[in-house]
This record gives structure tokens, sequence and C-alpha cells, in this order.
């Protein structure tokens, strides 16, 4: 679905294309520049419809897989020794739980379907360029290697910051858990916050 909505994208610059092809030719009759416009206006509208469709469809088999997910993580947790879950930091599973069973949404809910289509009909349209002429297809791909040459300069340090971003979201989590759970005890005691 993800696949035809980005085709169904794709009609209306064809559309524009053949209405320019047509005012430079002199076509004099206007119903075919309606019949044109109609057809642009068909592909916007099933573009609407097929993205719709794919990402109702991949977010309701996505939310079904994380859902199955963290019930079979708690059902792990309900086995795992007394001591084990003591020792661990409860943010530690609220970092598992929560945040990275979260993380796969955005790769099964959106990267997948979305990638698929967002590549695929490029790779259509290059053919059809390298079928209408070479030269400007391979101009066309002189973009590309630039854009992946920036990106990968950009990105050169990106394990290392993303390796930093992950252990400060580890400690934050498991500082905020603890805090939750020291609020009840200073109430208990009624202590003040300057306890903390």
């Amino acid at each position: 679905l993800a696949v035809l909505g980005v085709a169904c994208q794709m009609v209306p610059y064809f559309c524009v294309a053949h209405i320019v092809t047509m005012m430079l030719s002199g076509e004099q009759n206007f119903s075919r520049y309606v019949t044109a416009g109609i057809i642009a206006l068909c592909g916007y509208f099933g573009k609407v419809l097929f993205s719709c469709l794919s990402t109702t469809i991949s977010h309701t088999a996505t939310y079904y897989t994380l859902r199955d997910l963290r019930e079979n993580i708690t059902a792990k947790l309900a086995r795992v020794p007394m001591g084990t879950i003591l020792d661990t930091p409860s943010g530690q599973y609220k970092t598992t739980i929560v945040d990275r069973v979260e993380g796969m949404e955005s790769t099964f809910a959106h990267l997948i379907p979305e990638m698929t289509a967002n590549v695929l009909v490029p790779l259509v349209i290059a053919v059809y360029l390298f079928l209408l002429d070479w030269r400007m297809a391979l101009l066309s791909l002189v973009t590309l290697v630039v854009g992946l040459a920036v990106m990968s300069a950009g990105m050169k340090n990106y394990p290392v910051k993303w390796e930093g971003a992950v252990k400060a979201g580890k400690q934050m989590a498991n500082a905020i858990v603890e805090y939750i759970g020291g609020i009840e005890v200073v109430k208990a005691f009624s202590q003040s916050a300057g306890s903390y």
C-alpha cells in the first residue's frame, strides 16, 4: 500500500509535465487539460488513501507486536530470582520494558513500509530517466553521491555521541525512578525536601 501511495504521489507530476507539453504544442482543446487535471487530482487522493491505509495497518501490527514483546518481558521477569530483581536498578527495568521496546516502533511502523516505497519508486524513475536520456539520468545521480558524502562526513562522530546519550539516558532513568521511590520514604518520616 505504501508503494501504491508513493506511486500515486508521482501522478500529478507526470500530469503537469503532460499539460506543459500540450501547452507548448499549442493544444486548444480545453477538455484535454481538464482530463489531465482530474487525473492529477485522482493521483493525489490515491496517495492520501493508500498512505493512510498503509500507516494504519503498519501501526496496528506494530502495537500488537510491542504489546506481545512487553508481555513476554514481564512474563520472563516473573521467573527471574528475587535477588537479581532487587540488585538491578528499577530504572533499568523501565528502560528495557518501556523505552527499548518503544524504540522499535519507528522501525516497524515507519521504516519498513515507508523505506520500501521510498526506495522502489525512485528506482523506477531512475530506470525511466535512463530510457529517456542516459546522460540526464547520470547527472541526476550526482546529487545522490554528493548527499551521501556530506551525510557520512556529518555522521563521523555519531557512535561516540550516541553511546554517551544512551549512558546519560540510563542514568537519568535510574535517578528518576529512585527519586520517585524515595518520595514515600520522605513522607513517611515527615522529612523535608532537603533530605534528598
